[in-house]
């Protein structure tokens, strides 16, 4: 990637074009005056030369802008001037200085052979082969020395109708039969060798990948259009076909070789709006749910079907791919051009596996990379909040696990423990009672301390029932909560589930139920209460409704405080409405799943 600030990349792209611009004003005049005759003569035909010279000039010379480029660039610009020396035919007897009418004689059909190099370099110079190197060289040689040969064997008038007055030629050897043999030879020769080109262009499309097959395919579709087009024109020439008849496929053949800049603009028009669409890749990434969708995106943004997007984990050190597959440390690249991906502070995020056609586009490749990076480092951070968040449900529902067994400890030690000493204590002033006498102080002092031991006993279960009932160990939830019903006393309509829910969640909404019938009984006034705890699906649904003066809130420290914290300790939801005058409705979802 060349190292460039964005100034300096604007910079020269504005000398570019100012270049190509006045490149293209060069080549109209110089075509004005090449095809000046022309123009006189057949106006569309001059058109058309004029048109074909301007086009393969700017278009070489925009090309210049790319540096693996340049030398397609300089054979387009060539093309252009040999395509006008091929009119040279066209010139009047005045115009026909040496060594003018002989150049366009042997070079004129360069401009084919220039604009073949650059579609068989166009868009990757790499995948150039040896055998094309080869094609182009014998191509090449044909033209010019079969012309060479033509021009030293004949005499000027023999070579077409333009030259009758030329000033010069060669003409060392001169001899008609001869001339016209090896003119049948260059033309079918020109013929065999120039069709097959497109066996080359079609194994370039083939070889090349994503963005480069695309680049490719305009070039290959003007490549075939000019060569049907010659092909045709020089079989109309060398049978003698009538002149309006020649003088038509010369034309078709100018507006063919239209095609071939118009290809090569139409690829660099779609990197440019391959360009701008990248623009809007940072929102659609971002937006993108998952690893497989940013992937998918960056696929389609590239025009990279092979393209692999790889997550770093920093704790685990190493890469993974969309579908959590751990790749390693140091992903192999199977040829694939590996781009790392950076957080603004450096820090990896990851790692994406490119076509190596796309080094030779790195004003795409860098936006995509940076609005990738974006998306991760966001993607990152939303990972690493849901991770701590999760952490501290977690937490919270060790903490509330925690709690609900040391309930069950405690109640159990009170049950186990200070209860039976109790009773212990209870049997044995009974049995002190027995040995005393009755109506004795004695006897009276015994009485007393026995109602005062089943007060303690009666207080000492009731405190166990709040820490926690042995009914909702042993029963289960509705059991449970149609006692505590019972002994609230208040007009209550319930519809409890009948089913065993874990620990957690039972004592959950036990306590729930109890916070609210005890809030209904002493601050409502309550007259009327609905008790409704049912399942749906994963979740279990609490609601206790009652009327009475509202205004209820959630203070700190209160008992509604912490029964929400209860519910939000093992995931859950509650809410409260309270208006004043108008009653109450707690309501909470546990999940039970």
């Amino acid at each position: 990637m060349v190292n460039v600030t964005d100034a300096a990349l604007a910079r020269r792209r504005r000398r570019v074009r100012r270049a190509a611009v006045g490149g293209a004003v060069l080549a109209a005049g110089a075509g004005l005056v090449a095809s000046w005759p022309l123009l006189v003569a057949s106006p569309l035909n001059g058109v058309i030369n004029v048109l074909v010279a301007v086009s393969f000039t700017a278009t070489g010379i925009l090309l210049l802008e790319e540096r693996q480029q340049r030398g397609t660039g300089i054979a387009l610009v060539l093309v252009a001037v040999s395509y006008l020396a091929s009119w040279g035919w066209s010139w009047p007897p005045g115009w026909q200085l040496f060594p003018l009418p002989f150049v366009g004689f042997v070079g004129g059909y360069l401009w084919f052979v220039f604009g073949v190099y650059a579609l068989l370099r166009y868009p990757d110079p790499q995948l150039t082969r040896w055998w094309d190197r080869v094609y182009v060289a014998v191509l090449g040689g044909w033209v010019v020395v079969s012309k060479l040969v033509i021009a030293v064997v004949s005499e000027k008038a023999w070579v077409g109708r333009g030259f009758r007055e030329a000033n010069w030629w060669p003409a060392l050897w001169p001899d008609r039969a001869l001339h016209d043999a090896l003119n049948t030879v260059f033309t079918v020769g020109l013929v065999v060798i120039a069709v097959p080109v497109l066996v080359p262009l079609l194994l370039k499309v083939r070889r090349s990948r994503s963005i480069d097959r695309i680049d490719a395919v305009p070039g290959m579709v003007a490549a075939a259009t000019v060569m049907l087009c010659g092909s045709a024109y020089l079989l109309a020439w060398f049978f003698a076909l009538p002149g309006a008849t020649v003088d038509t496929l010369r034309t078709v053949i100018g507006v063919a070789a239209l095609f071939t800049p118009v290809a090569f603009l139409t690829s660099a028009l779609r990197r440019g709006l391959t360009r701008a669409a990248l623009a809007d890749l940072v929102v659609r990434l971002v937006r993108a749910p998952g690893g497989r969708d940013v992937q998918a995106e960056l696929r389609q943004s590239l025009h990279d079907d092979t393209l692999l997007l790889l997550f770093w984990l920093p704790r685990e050190q190493v890469y993974v791919d969309v579908d959590d597959v751990v790749v390693g440390t140091e992903p192999a690249a199977d040829g694939r051009w590996p781009v790392r991906v950076s957080s603004t502070g450096g820090a990896p995020l990851g790692l994406l596996l490119l076509d190596p056609a796309l080094q030779r586009h790195p004003n795409l490749v860098a936006p995509a990379v940076a609005a990738c990076s974006f998306a991760l480092e966001n993607y990152r951070l939303h990972a690493e909040l849901k991770g701590r968040l999760r952490e501290v449900q977690q937490s919270r529902a060790r903490m509330a696990e925690a709690e609900l067994r040391g309930r069950q400890q405690i109640e159990r030690d009170l049950h186990d423990g200070a209860q039976q000493t109790l009773l212990v204590a209870a049997a044995s002033l009974g049995e002190a009672r027995r040995k005393a006498a009755p109506g004795s102080d004695v006897h009276a002092a015994i009485e007393r301390a026995r109602t005062d031991l089943r007060a303690a006993t009666s207080e000492l279960r009731g405190l166990a029932r709040g820490i926690h009932p042995p009914v909702l160990t042993q029963s289960g939830l509705r059991p449970s909560l149609e006692g505590v019903i019972e002994r609230m006393g208040l007009p209550t309509r319930s519809q409890i589930l009948d089913q065993r829910l874990s620990p957690a969640v039972e004592a959950t909404a036990y306590f729930l139920v109890c916070e609210a019938l005890t809030n209904a009984a002493r601050h409502a006034g309550a007259h009327r209460v609905e008790i409704d705890v049912h399942r749906a699906g994963d979740l279990l649904h609490v609601s206790v409704v009652y009327d009475g003066a509202g205004g209820a809130h959630i203070a700190a420290g209160s008992g509604l405080a912490g029964i929400r914290d209860r519910v939000e300790a093992i995931g859950g939801r509650m809410r409260l409405e309270s208006p004043a005058g108008a009653g109450t409705a707690l309501v909470a979802e546990l999940p039970c799943g």
